[in-house]
């Protein structure tokens, strides 16, 4: 059974292979994140989804002979002088590759799909009139066919439930969460270290660092801190600095929904709760719509309660930055708000190398 290591050694031989860097793939992915998110939807092969694909199977596999390919350009109708696997992978290469990193499941799904067609199941789109479309049917095998339907029933309704129960909601994957620093653990190894009364803080991650370095580290596993402080939580329902870290354990696992809500929560027991406030301003940025304006004003807020809350100034500099950058107009705007809020800071971690660096940029 492949583990995340391997399918993160598997795509970072095939980003090597093909000469993509890990800029231009992290460019790409700040520039195209909805179509990075429905990345999936190349499976239907409408239109230029074909092309797609059999870049994809071409990456994936050792060299453009590959049986795989051969029988997925037969069903597809993907003649060798048009459609030159290399060629396409030069063309999708980076989309894909960006798609590999920043979107699990494509792999998951590239994968399983490669053996299919392997198999000699491949369903290819194709027009069978002016409003009839049909799909290459697969040689069916009915015993096979009823035990994945009923398998497939057994795990929806075992996803159902957990998700029913768990309470947490979409788990997101992106660039930001997997930039945030876990907070120190105390000494039982479960729970997070707090700063003071509050609760403590998810760090944020050196806009010199790049996106792209903090797409390489594993999604943290907090499983057994989120349950730690579900327990706590249970008899001490209005202590704010436990939902606090409970909700700093479900950002980290890409829950981040479920983490604004127990940030709210602790802001609505401590309304002056300026760990609650920086957190949830960096959930609100984890979402794949990241919710910058409200992230913006949390920060603000926590500048209110405390101007001298260095941690505050850091975040909205990086805040600001990652507009800037994923900005293709580059507004000189963005750049001088995130100068202004790491001129507050001199001093404060690598508050000084990176305003240096920023004044360059103007």
């Amino acid at each position: 059974m492949e583990t995340d290591t391997d399918r993160t050694m598997h795509i970072d031989a095939i980003r090597r292979r093909f000469g993509i860097s890990l800029e231009a793939i992290s460019k790409y992915n700040s520039l195209n994140r909805d179509e990075i998110k429905n990345i999936g939807g190349i499976f239907r092969m409408k239109g230029a989804d074909k092309e797609k694909i059999l870049a994809l199977l071409y990456m994936l596999s050792s060299d453009e002979q590959d049986g795989v390919i051969q029988k997925f350009r037969a069903q597809a109708g993907l003649d060798e002088q048009h459609y030159s696997p290399a060629l396409l992978a030069a063309q999708y290469g980076t989309m894909l590759t960006a798609a590999l990193i920043y979107n699990p499941q494509l792999y998951a799904m590239a994968i399983n799909y490669r053996s299919a067609v392997n198999a000699g199941f491949p369903a290819a789109e194709i027009k069978g009139g002016p409003h009839k479309t049909t799909i290459i049917p697969f040689p069916i095998n009915y015993r096979i066919v009823f035990a994945a339907a009923a398998a497939f029933v057994v795990v929806f309704f075992i996803a159902l439930l957990i998700r029913i129960n768990n309470g947490t909601g979409t788990r997101v994957s992106n660039d930001w969460i997997a930039g945030l620093i876990e907070p120190h653990k105390g000494q039982d190894g479960v729970s997070f270290v707090s700063d003071g009364n509050e609760g403590a803080r998810v760090g944020i991650r050196s806009p010199l660092t790049g996106i792209a370095m903090a797409a390489d580290r594993k999604q943290a596993d907090v499983s057994a801190t989120t349950a730690y402080y579900t327990k706590a939580i249970k008899t001490e329902k209005n202590n704010a600095a436990l939902y606090v870290n409970r909700g700093i354990a479900y950002t980290l696992q890409g829950y981040v929904d479920a983490a604004i809500t127990d940030f709210s929560k602790a802001i609505e027991l401590e309304p002056h709760n300026t760990s609650a406030y920086f957190n949830r301003a960096a959930a609100y940025m984890g979402k794949y719509n990241a919710e910058t304006d409200r992230a913006i004003a949390d920060l603000k807020t926590v500048i209110n309660i405390n101007p001298d809350d260095s941690g505050a100034y850091y975040a909205l500099g990086v805040l600001y930055f990652r507009q800037y950058e994923n900005d293709a107009a580059k507004p000189r705007a963005l750049l001088e708000k995130s100068l202004s809020a790491f001129s507050h800071i001199q001093g404060y971690q690598d508050a000084d190398i990176i305003f240096d660096y920023l004044s360059r940029l103007l």
